[in-house]
């Protein structure tokens, strides 16, 4: 036996049962590991990652902002679910050896001195780190590993690129629409099945609409409403409050459906949702965030008043949502362009208070001289075309 093979049997080692698989020419094994082992095999310092160039890093740099939240979501629920991890080490570091010759399954062999790579994976390897700070008991809890044989740097950066070229980003209304965990999801969803306005007229996956979506508004853009109206809810919310939440939410998007134009010949099906949006500013998302910002206002305003602070909403049917009325310019219009981003979400809100009576002053306009500029050189050149 060589001076060098005795050398690598006497290394340190984690045993644990596995599988080998193959994709095209990779070679890979998969394992169940306990975080206990995971936190100790696979480690990194985000601070010399830092410190690399770049082209030298195998991996992007550690958002730390994250690993907080992961570690609570372990914590906090019985029912926490990872996907599987994937790193990879250098292929003269790790040993198979199958149950029987040729077979696909046997014992993984690895160093616990070898260096390895969190290729897919590092924010959930950071965040079992911080929850196992937190309560040890959780050691036992498992988490699947791809392990795959290693070709350096260059190798590391181009399984990194390629696991994350296929994924997509699922939309902010998918996320929605399947986390039941969130009292402000389940109260969003109630709304689009309770409300007539949104019923079959909410875009479940879109985080925006087109020109001509026949959609009323999307599922991201009412629960940012909802999330105006009612605040920010906490997951463990007890059911009578949320069910409280739920009853308001309903109601007041029901009594909206009366007050503002042109919303109440949407339901009856007297103007199309993209006609609406050609003429009317309450048919954008910025005006139901702003509704819910209003009603929010309306709600601490009255709240122990003997005047019901719906009463108070039933002043939305004195403004005028057209775009052509000149109080929306600079508020959430330059020209003919709706502007939505933060300030104009505001100042659309605040203009909605002002005219309930919420608030002493009209808003300040919030749209830059050289946004109008540039909107009427965008109007100028389509009415050349």
């Amino acid at each position: 036996m060589s001076l060098s093979s005795l050398t690598s049997r006497l290394k340190p080692t984690f045993r644990v049962p596995a599988t080998r698989g193959r994709m095209g020419t990779t070679k890979y094994y998969t394992a169940t590991l306990p975080f206990g082992a995971v936190v100790k095999l696979f480690t990194f310092d985000p601070d010399q990652m830092l410190e690399l160039t770049p082209e030298n890093r195998s991996q992007r740099a550690l958002n730390t902002r994250r690993i907080p939240e992961i570690a609570s979501y372990v914590l906090d629920h019985e029912d926490y679910i990872f996907s599987a991890i994937t790193v990879s080490v250098d292929s003269d570091e790790v040993a198979f050896e199958p149950v029987e010759p040729e077979a696909d399954i046997g014992e993984l062999v690895l160093p616990l001195e070898a260096k390895y790579v969190i290729n897919d994976g590092q924010h959930r390897v950071a965040g079992i780190s911080e929850a196992l700070r937190r309560d040890s008991a959780l050691a036992e809890d498992t988490i699947s590993v791809v392990v795959l044989p290693d070709g350096g740097l260059e190798r590391s950066q181009q399984i990194f690129s390629d696991l994350n070229r296929t994924v997509h980003k699922t939309s902010k209304s998918l996320d929605i629409l399947f986390d039941h965990r969130l009292p402000i999801n389940r109260i969003t969803m109630a709304c689009v099945e309770e409300v007539p306005l949104f019923k079959d007229r909410i875009d479940k996956e879109r985080v925006s609409l087109s020109v001509r979506s026949a959609r009323f508004a999307t599922l991201s853009g009412l629960q940012q409403a909802n999330v105006q109206l009612l605040g920010n809810l906490p997951e463990n919310l007890p059911e009578s409050e949320v069910e409280e939440m739920r009853s308001l939410a309903v109601d007041f998007w029901v009594r909206l459906t009366d007050l503002v134009v042109p919303w109440r010949d949407i339901l009856e099906g007297d103007t199309k949702p993209q006609h609406a949006r050609q003429v009317y500013v309450s048919s954008y998302a910025l005006s139901l965030w702003a509704l819910g910002f209003a009603g929010a206002a309306a709600r601490a305003a009255y709240d122990g008043s003997t005047r019901s602070w719906f009463e108070v909403l039933d002043g939305l049917s004195g403004i005028d949502w057209r775009k052509t009325n000149r109080d929306w310019q600079g508020i959430c219009m330059a020209e003919t362009e709706v502007v939505t981003r933060a300030p104009t979400r505001r100042a659309t809100a605040r203009y909605i208070m002002w005219k309930l009576g919420l608030e002493t002053e009209r808003p300040a306009t919030v749209i830059a001289e050289d946004r109008f500029a540039r909107a009427s050189e965008r109007g100028a050149a389509r009415a050349a075309r």
